[in-house]
């Protein structure tokens, strides 16, 4: 885009330019994913007969086609839609969900999904991304226009004005769509007669409250499963895994065990923060709609929802939190701000963004010893954030990737006896996350092993990696956090040296 307006070209070109772009996506993006996803197509009669009689059913009923299906055989439950109108859509779900729910849980999932069909969501979502982009041609043009003259500086305004307007728009678009998801919920309701269903599913892929396949249970999916042989998924595509966790209690669900992992979602004031920049809604928020719903359609609801009261105050830990997060850009600026009051001591603001930056490590990552826990026990934390961390050591077996069907996905998911979670992979550069994504990641699912790393939870919970320790005895280890205090010592030595030779040379 700024290419076209540096060559001269009027700012109609910059627009209708960006229009072809975003119908070349639109056209082109299904046949890119179908590319990308490793996914096994069904026919009709290889989809198991209930889940084939409720997708026909619903079709029939809601005067939709019925979607291709298919399957992508890993262990991280989810499931997913796209493509370019209701009469050609995909829509998949993996192993991992088929494994964990029951099929009129499967049917609510696949009733969620079918509600994006129904609602025509790819087509509101891409001809909703269309106006932050032109948004932004329209500032980048106003603002690095050639024109000049009295005309320059109003120019100049309007296109400031027009990337405010974009920012803003951006967060509007992820507004709409996670309106779209409760209407796909509000649908799967509808269709299957009972929100409670999609609410238990919820539960089980987002807070680990899923009962262990009975004994013999497994092997009959597996035989099923094996003769089964931007896009609109039961979560954020970004944080689908961190979202699917699997209780192993053989009583089924635990109200104690949902209670506590929804407490986060209810009480930290990060999670409404970091809603804003999701296009899923909260799961918490979810059910309690689901609930509402229920309620409606003359139902009980199936967990009267959490009513345990809050019992502090957790905005002196985000406050703590914030202060932790932008300490090294406001120590930077203010080291500026000094130099160009005095006019000297140019080395002063990498001394202290250097200072700041480590200081910021000692708080994101405290690396005293990383005790062994379980993830449920981790999903109970309230007090933890993205930049608020726990030490704490997993061991488990490896059963799916971060991102299914990705064969260049670097992410893990690690199960444990209690649930399971992903485990975040990070190196300084993203050419090693692809080859460990490429050529570890397959060598690792279904190992057990130990994980030592840092728990943490944005939208979702998960585990940063320290170490993973297999049981052949190899370790892998993760530089990132080495090179970011490789980066925080040379920014103070540089500073230092900086400092010397201008003090020296006065």
């Amino acid at each position: 885009m700024g290419t076209i307006t540096y060559l001269g070209f009027p700012p109609l070109a910059a627009f209708i330019f960006a229009i072809v772009i975003i119908l070349l996506q639109y056209l082109l993006g299904p046949f890119i994913l179908d590319w990308i996803y490793k996914v096994e197509w069904l026919s009709a009669d290889k989809i198991p007969a209930h889940l084939r009689d409720f997708i026909t059913n619903a079709s029939a009923e809601k005067n939709i086609p019925f979607p291709r299906f298919g399957i992508i055989h890993d262990g991280n439950p989810n499931a997913f839609t796209y493509g370019h109108h209701p009469g050609d859509s995909r829509l998949v779900v993996t192993a991992g969900l088929m494994e964990v729910l029951d099929e009129k849980e499967l049917e609510a999932v696949v009733g969620h999904e079918l509600g994006h069909i129904y609602h025509w969501d790819f087509v509101v979502m891409t001809v909703a991304a269309i106006v932050p982009l032109l948004l932004y041609i329209a500032a980048r043009t106003l603002v690095y226009s050639r024109g000049g003259g009295k005309n320059k500086g109003g120019a100049v305004l309007i296109g400031v004005i027009s990337f405010i307007a974009y920012i803003v728009s951006q967060y509007i678009v992820l507004f709409l769509s996670r309106v779209r998801e409760y209407y796909a919920d509000q649908f799967s309701g509808k269709i299957t007669g009972d929100p409670n269903l999609l609410s238990s599913s919820l539960v089980k892929i987002a807070y680990g409250i899923a009962k262990a396949p009975a004994e013999g249970d497994s092997d009959k999916k597996n035989e099923t499963l094996a003769m089964a042989g931007r896009s609109f998924g039961i979560f954020d595509p970004k944080t689908a895994g961190a979202l699917a966790l699997n209780s192993a209690l053989s009583g089924g669900f635990s109200s104690e065990n949902m209670t506590a992992a929804m407490k986060w979602d209810l009480w930290n004031p990060w999670a409404s923060f970091m809603e804003l920049s999701s296009s899923h809604p909260l799961p918490a928020k979810r059910i309690l709609a689901l609930e509402s719903q229920a309620e409606s359609q003359g139902i009980k609801p199936l967990y009267g929802f959490v009513t345990e009261k809050q019992p502090e105050s957790y905005w002196d830990e985000f406050l703590v939190d914030l202060f932790f997060k932008f300490f090294p850009l406001a120590a930077f600026l203010a080291g500026v701000l000094f130099v160009i009051i005095q006019h000297k001591y140019f080395g002063i603001p990498l001394i202290i963004f250097g200072i700041s930056y480590w200081i910021k490590l000692a708080f994101a990552y405290p690396r005293r010893n990383f005790p062994d826990a379980e993830v449920t026990g981790l999903l109970a934390s309230v007090k933890v954030s993205g930049i608020r961390s726990f030490p704490a050591t997993l061991k488990g077996k490896v059963i799916g990737r971060g991102i299914p069907g990705i064969m260049w996905s670097k992410d893990l998911v690690l199960q444990d006896e209690s649930g399971f979670i992903p485990i975040i992979y990070r190196q300084p550069l993203g050419i090693l996350e692809l080859i460990f994504g490429l050529f570890k990641v397959p060598e690792l699912i279904g190992d057990e092993v130990t994980v030592s790393g840092w728990y943490r939870r944005e939208i979702g919970p998960y585990l940063e990696i320290r170490d993973i320790l297999k049981e052949s005895g190899e370790k892998i280890k993760c530089r990132y956090l080495a090179f970011q205090l490789f980066i925080a010592g040379l920014s103070t030595a540089l500073g230092i040296i900086w400092l010397l030779l201008e003090i020296g040379g006065a």
